[in-house]
């Protein structure tokens, strides 16, 4: 007999997004910026840490290594930490060429691109670069490439494969520093290999507001039959608090942390590079949280591309309720500046709305403008 019965999601799980198993963010999406990562960052702190695994368990006590390249873990993981390695050395084995190939070809036009024609390098490119890049000059002769990057979310290059999501429930609002750190196996953390752009995701959202069929979601999820106890934890009968709107003639600003600001007016509802505490337990600070978001959220803004302004264990969830993400526009090609835009939308987002600067969004009463935004990059060209 079929189970009938309703349940809501719980306020305090997580939806985590990893890459890998590492937390994931914008520059994990792109497919050459993620290869750099994986190999100038992953790879490293992972050998690094199979090398020397008291040293990263001692660093990640001393408050003054917070932030450092140690993973946090006992010395008793290596043997995980090895298994990990040699999976993403077999499944991202592109990435790693891909990332070899950049390094080779930054190499070749510091040696030989001396301010005459560069229609003779095209040949040397390395060969698996050939068609996806464009060599150029600044006006100052100095050598650089671009990217077609659309065409490498086209290729072997993009791994939409490595990716997963982690469901684990918090009970506080503390959070070690996670990204040196990849998500190995924990009996309270489970594990699903899909990709972002997974339809389950937002079923799974959805189920904070209304209530739905456990065994329904998790077959959309591919939960297996072993994980099914520790999902099945993972939801409530309890009904949580409503969204209260607001109705008055004016705007109301809420400040939800960091960068992220919710205005608010009676026809319209703007949300600023989201970053939202969860709820369910008792907290230390009074703060607002998903229970005061709306129901449908009308924009929602990205200032610019750094890890803390777009969170994507928040905007995953909030997908299925956003009609318009607005984004600032990130066309050069440059490795460094990868497309905001392409990120999104291979990731599930399909109504990603570029703005460049100065230029305007106009409804009743309201205007985004996108004004140019400078110093915060250590002078990298990165719009």
């Amino acid at each position: 007999m079929e189970n009938t019965e309703k349940y809501y999601f719980k306020p305090n799980v997580i939806i985590g997004p990893l890459v890998d198993k590492w937390y994931a963010w914008t520059h994990l999406i792109s497919p050459a910026t993620a290869a750099m990562n994986i190999v100038e960052r992953h790879l490293k702190i992972m050998n690094s840490y199979i090398q020397a695994p008291a040293i990263h368990e001692a660093a990640v006590k001393n408050p003054k290594m917070l932030g450092g390249p140690f993973m946090d873990y006992e010395t008793r993981r290596v043997e995980e930490v090895k298994e990990l390695k040699a999976e993403i050395l077999e499944k991202q084995a592109n990435a790693i060429q891909l990332s070899d190939a950049i390094k080779e070809l930054d190499q070749l036009l510091k040696t030989k691109a001396k301010g005459a024609s560069l229609e003779p390098l095209y040949k040397e490119v390395p060969e698996i670069l050939k068609g996806y890049v464009e060599l150029v000059y600044d006006l100052n002769n100095h050598p650089s490439y671009r990217f077609f990057e659309s065409l490498l979310y086209n290729s072997p290059f993009y791994s939409k494969h490595s990716q997963s999501i982690s469901l684990w429930e918090t009970l506080n609002d503390e959070r070690p520093f996670c990204l040196s750190t990849p998500q190995l196996e924990d009996p309270k953390v489970l594990q699903l290999d899909i990709p972002f752009d997974h339809k389950g995701i937002d079923t799974l959202s959805r189920m904070k507001r209304n209530p739905g069929s456990i065994e329904a979601v998790a077959e959309e999820l591919g939960v297996r039959e072993d994980q099914m106890e520790l999902f099945k934890t993972f939801f409530t009968k309890k009904e949580h608090p409503a969204y209260q709107k607001y109705t008055g003639d004016k705007a109301r600003m809420r400040y939800l942390g960091h960068a992220c600001i919710l205005i608010e007016t009676k026809d319209v509802s703007i949300l600023v590079d989201p970053l939202i505490s969860y709820y369910g337990y008792e907290s230390t600070v009074e703060h607002f949280s998903d229970i005061d978001l709306p129901d449908v959220i009308d924009y929602v803004l990205i200032t610019y591309n750094h890890q803390d302004h777009i969170v994507l264990e928040t905007l995953l969830p909030l997908r299925h309720k956003i009609k318009n993400l607005i984004v600032p526009v990130t066309t050069s090609g440059a490795l460094q500046d990868p497309s905001i835009k392409l990120a999104f939308q291979s990731i599930g987002f399909n109504n990603v709305i570029e703005i460049d600067e100065l230029e305007e969004i106009k409804f009743e009463n309201c205007t985004i403008t996108g004004l140019p935004f400078t110093g915060e990059h250590s002078d990298l060209n990165i719009r």
